[in-house]
């Protein structure tokens, strides 16, 4: 009898096959259908936060009394052709600055019924904030340079409430590597190809439009003429400095305290090789003549302010104009508290290995900039520049 059986079930075999090839085929179209649900929905999702973010940016530039209106209507044009059911959408404003959206929809999911689910809902939210007239801090001049802004691991910049332009349209115009973090109200790049390695660096603008030069031909050249300084070595101790025309290369050793008496400082035909140690100073400027620098190594602290009135006020570094590009480096600060305006338009700044700078009153305007080991916290004070005359600055939170 069993032998019957098995002869049937050999029989009958070519039915059992066809049985399975089925269920197989019916699962495989199954998964298949399950995928072409979410892809709409996840098309859903993308499109809705898309013309969620653009409402919310409309209606925030807006009068009061629009907002709701102008945002309902950018957001009914972005949806308009999107596929889906049951739109729903909210504005409101949080207060005079800040402009809220959500919005619900749904795509049918008819592979899903089999699973009892018969569609897909999709909840987005935006939040936009409004600041007249932006500040910024730095400025990257260079428009033809090829990664003109380069953010390095370790680089921490703070700056919620100050602006960072670059002018480069360059391919890259910027590249953003891993475990560095720029945070400022706006990272606005005049170019629309940038390297970006990871990191953090949120309300990151392309194509954007940037600021010129405002401080351009703005400073008077001082006196250059003789030499009140030359050559000097100063090993250790205390030290008080007096202004006037430094030639030569100046060295610092052994980490001297340095006082700056208040004025100009002038530095031609060579610079300052600074190891280590104090610097303070009240009310000073330092001019580079020519190609000169200050080469700040070995774990420097400085609190330097600038003048407060006269043809420098506000100027606590610049340098003669019409320079060729020439690199300028600071290494290893043990703290940088600089308070004015740091113009070198000629300069490709690098900011080097443990580089800190917490600053209430900063700008930065240089040819190219690099940060490295940075840590940073800028506040733009009087001295930033405008980003724009006046106008209204939106940007994203949410």
């Amino acid at each position: 009898m069993l032998a019957d059986m098995l002869l049937r079930f050999r029989r009958d075999s070519s039915g059992t096959i066809a049985v399975m090839f089925g269920l197989i085929a019916l699962i495989v179209v199954s998964i298949g259908g399950l995928a072409i649900d979410y892809s709409r929905a996840t098309s859903l999702q993308s499109r809705l936060q898309a013309a969620l973010d653009a409402a919310v940016i409309a209606g925030a530039k807006a009068n009061p009394s629009d907002r709701n209106t102008i945002a309902e209507s950018v957001f009914e044009e972005n949806m308009r052709a999107v596929d889906m059911k049951g739109l729903t959408s909210k504005f409101h404003s949080q207060n005079a600055t800040v402009f809220l959206g959500s919005a619900e929809a749904y795509v049918d999911a008819p592979f899903l019924g089999i699973l009892g689910v018969s569609k897909l809902t999709v909840n987005k939210t935006a939040t936009a904030v409004l600041s007249t007239g932006g500040k910024v801090c730095i400025l990257v001049l260079d428009a033809s340079a090829a990664q003109a802004f380069l953010v390095n691991s370790g680089a921490n910049v703070e700056s919620p409430d100050c602006e960072v332009h670059v002018r480069s349209t360059a391919s890259p115009a910027a590249i953003f590597n891993a475990s560095s973090d720029i945070e400022t109200q706006r990272l606005c790049i005049a170019g629309t190809s940038i390297i970006d390695n990871g990191g953090y660096h949120p309300n990151l603008a392309l194509g954007c439009t940037t600021i010129g030069d405002p401080y351009a031909g703005q400073f008077p050249e001082p006196s250059t003429s003789s030499c009140d300084y030359s050559n000097l070595n100063i090993n250790g101790g205390a030290v008080n400095l007096k202004p006037g025309v430094y030639c030569g290369w100046t060295n610092f050793n052994a980490a001297p305290d340095v006082t700056f008496d208040q004025g100009v400082y002038i530095i031609k035909d060579g610079g300052w090789n600074v190891n280590g140690g104090n610097w303070s100073g009240s009310g000073v400027t330092f001019y580079y003549a020519d190609q000169s620098k200050i080469q700040f190594n070995s774990a420097v602290a400085a609190t330097l302010t600038a003048p407060t009135s006269g043809s420098y006020a506000n100027v606590i570094m610049f340098e003669k104009a019409g320079l060729a590009r020439s690199p300028f480096v600071v290494d290893d600060s043990r703290g940088f508290n600089l308070t004015g305006l740091i113009y070198l338009p000629s300069r490709d700044t690098i900011f080097n290995s443990a580089s800190n700078m917490e600053v209430k009153n900063f700008a930065l305007v240089v040819n190219t900039l690099i940060l490295d080991d940075t840590n940073w916290k800028l506040d733009p004070g009087d001295l930033a520049m405008p980003a724009s005359s006046g106008g209204k600055v939106v940007r994203l939170i949410q």
